[in-house]
């Protein structure tokens, strides 16, 4: 599987950027508590970025700006038509460095008044954001393939996740919109105590539209 990842054009880009993102780091050096506040802040946030963007951007109507102006959506409706199509079913390789360097710009922004609130060094702690950003994005990628093949997950922790999304795409697409993390369906309601209190929709192959 592993080979299988680094073929596709978002491991292609994702592994080196993440990879010089580490080495980075570890030169810069000058570990602190703000490093770990930031750690805190990520997984916390991984759930909720996660939730966010799934329902709100990729679940877009076609109409939407974000579809219409930026041309987000159409690949994911796509792939919850044919879930196992690989051609869908992960960023491109420009698409993962656009998608990082937006997120990248995102973690800048709370990383900073973060670092002021509870000391620390500004410019290390950042560069801790910016690699903790992009190994949660190389495992979104990651995860999402393991998903989506034949490959049956070893831990409870992917196999949970996995569990979960295939219920997104089958059961109903409105739940489980976690692929990483669950933290946001657990607080804003989108994680069902079992598979049946979800009902069975209709729409979760085409998101309520056609392809395009």
């Amino acid at each position: 599987m592993a080979r299988r990842f680094v073929r596709t054009g978002s491991g292609q880009a994702l592994i080196p950027a993440v990879a010089a993102l580490v080495v980075v780091r570890l030169l810069a050096g000058e570990w602190g508590r703000g490093d770990l506040v930031v750690l805190g802040v990520v997984v916390v946030l991984t759930g909720f970025v996660e939730w966010v963007l799934h329902l709100y951007v990729l679940h877009a109507s076609p109409d939407a700006w974000t579809a219409t102006r930026l041309g987000l959506g159409s690949g994911h409706r796509r792939h919850h038509l044919d879930p196992p199509d690989l051609q869908w079913l992960l960023l491109r390789g420009p698409e993962a460095l656009v998608f990082l360097a937006v997120l990248v710009v995102f973690s800048t922004l709370w990383t900073t008044p973060l670092v002021l609130l509870v000391g620390g060094e500004w410019w290390p702690s950042v560069l801790t954001a910016w690699t903790l950003t992009a190994a949660g994005v190389l495992h979104y990628e990651w995860a999402h393939l393991l998903v989506h093949t034949a490959h049956r997950p070893r831990t409870r922790f992917y196999a949970r996740l996995a569990r979960n999304h295939r219920r997104h795409h089958f059961r109903n697409e409105r739940y489980w919109l976690g692929v990483t993390s669950n933290l946001g369906d657990r607080v804003l309601g989108t994680l069902p105590r079992a598979t049946a209190d979800a009902p069975l929709s209709g729409t979760a192959r085409t998101l309520g539209a056609d392809a395009d």
